[in-house]
């Protein structure tokens, strides 16, 4: 029997007995619709818990440092001090060879503060650096005007709110005079409050301005306090684009060579400056083989490999300090509920298996003739298990479309409701990572995997139906079939 002739057989078939085929695709109609619209509503649930932890940070991306302590048996171990990881570049390239992990961007901070003064305006600063290499690939999307740091060590790319905390000092100093010179309080009231974050701040451009780092530090001769200043010329090249990581609010960013050799200037005393050359060269190698980083900064290649980086940071005795922490917790908790949520749903596909069992069965008593004719002109038992097994098939797969049209429906309307109701709203759901121009979260979703899912779930579930009557067919006799009435 040929395949196109099995497949004529099998619609015909279903066609001449539509009302039943129909009837017994409900049962499977209802149960595919169930399950889908049930897992749709936990990964729409799921997908709103995500982006709202995005809201405290960028989930691809974490900060690592060394691992000080665990819990093990719901008590904290302390880790040996000669077992704890030190971030140096030897842990830079441990962490490079971890799968997943996109770039890995060592940071070194100024540990004094630093003032930067563009123009008039002047204002202290978080002084970070930074390996240009390896953070430029995913940093340059975060530019929001100019361009980022190419390795020059007069570059530097401040963070969004920087412009704000910069003040015109000179402006601040003469209205102040002006307050103490006795000015009128009409006078006063007129005048504009100082521009600390006020409307002249916001407008304040900083990109292709040069600009200077003025740094300080103490030393003392003969016991005796004394200050000295260094200045540094710089080029503000880009700015960020607006974050919600309040300690990145005033940073700027340069070379992690710069922030290495000011570190240097700033902790070198007086005397070491005139030490001799040999001395110098040895102490240099020395700090060079015990140059530690203050953190490093992992880029994941994707949302979907946080997880497995996070594990595999923590077997290698790092600690990750990033909302992508809770990832796993998150993950284990909607699984348990698509877990629930699906077990429930299927009941009703195991009643509209028993219920295609039953039509089957059915059409077995009606058509024994017929399939003995069959047998006579030479139909094989693997023909008739062929011809009921795709019937049975069929029966699934008419329901499972059904179910997903109705499970799509379904979906539409809860998000409808959701949206109009204000329920994401109230959930803190309506928005991922604080982005107002991101687009809404829905909650529920049918991803392209679950609707291939249900329609090949519904279908392979009409075809286990359909294994028993079609054993039985097969089994007739032909002479005892063709006698049947």
């Amino acid at each position: 029997m040929k395949v196109m002739d099995s497949f004529r057989i099998v619609w015909r078939n279903l066609w001449r007995m539509k009302l039943r085929t129909a009837l017994t695709s409900v049962g499977v109609m209802i149960g595919t619709a169930a399950i889908v619209a049930m897992m749709a509503l936990s990964l729409g649930l799921k997908e709103s818990a995500v982006k709202s932890l995005e809201n405290f940070g960028n989930l691809t991306e974490m900060d690592v440092e060394p691992l000080r302590w665990y819990e093990e048996n719901g008590e904290w171990i302390d880790v040996p001090e000669d077992k704890v990881k030190k971030l140096n570049m030897q842990a830079v390239q441990e962490l490079k060879k971890i799968p997943g992990i996109q770039a890995v961007m060592p940071i070194k901070e100024l540990r004094e503060q630093a003032k930067l003064k563009v123009g008039r305006r002047e204002g202290y600063v978080q002084l970070i650096g930074v390996d240009v290499n390896e953070s430029a690939a995913y940093r340059k999307n975060d530019i929001e005007k100019g361009t980022y740091l190419t390795g020059a060590p007069q570059e530097i790319v401040v963070a969004f709110d920087v412009s704000r905390e910069l003040r015109d000092v000179e402006k601040e100093k003469r209205e102040e005079r002006r307050r103490k010179a006795g000015a009128g309080r009409h006078e006063m009231s007129q005048m504009p409050p100082p521009d600390i974050g006020g409307g002249e701040a916001l407008t304040f451009n900083l990109v292709d301005r040069a600009g200077t780092l003025i740094l300080s530090r103490e030393y003392r001769i003969d016991d005796e306090p004394k200050y000295e200043k260094k200045e540094l010329r710089v080029k503000v090249v880009g700015q960020l684009k607006k974050s919600e990581e309040r300690n990145s609010s005033a940073a700027v960013y340069v070379p992690i060579n710069v922030v290495k050799e000011l570190n240097e200037w700033v902790t070198r005393s007086r005397g070491d400056e005139v030490e001799e050359g040999a001395s110098r060269r040895s102490r240099d190698k020395a700090k060079k083989e015990t140059f530690e980083f203050d953190r490093i900064t992992v880029k994941v290649e994707s949302r979907e490999k946080v997880e497995g980086v996070v594990k595999a940071l923590k077997e290698k005795g790092f600690e990750v300090w990033s909302p992508a922490r809770e990832l796993e917790t998150i993950n284990n908790f909607f699984f348990v509920i698509q877990m629930v949520l699906g077990g429930i749903a299927a009941i009703s596909l195991l009643v509209a298996t028993i219920g295609i069992v039953n039509t089957m069965i059915m059409s077995i008593l009606e058509r024994t003739k017929e399939i003995g004719i069959m047998k006579v002109i030479g139909a094989t038992v693997l023909n008739i298990r062929w011809l009921f097994l795709m019937e049975s098939g069929f029966i699934g797969l008419i329901g499972g479309l059904a179910g997903l049209g109705m499970a799509w429906g379904a979906v539409e309307l809860v998000n409808y409701f959701g949206a109009s109701g204000g329920l994401l709203d109230s959930l803190n759901m309506g928005y991922g990572g604080g982005d107002p121009e991101a687009e809404p979260t829905k909650l529920a979703v049918i991803p392209g995997w679950l609707a291939l899912f249900a329609i090949g779930f519904s279908f392979i579930i009409g075809v286990l139906a359909g294994i028993f009557p079609a054993i039985r067919a097969s089994r007739l006799s032909a002479l005892q079939a063709i006698r049947s009435e």
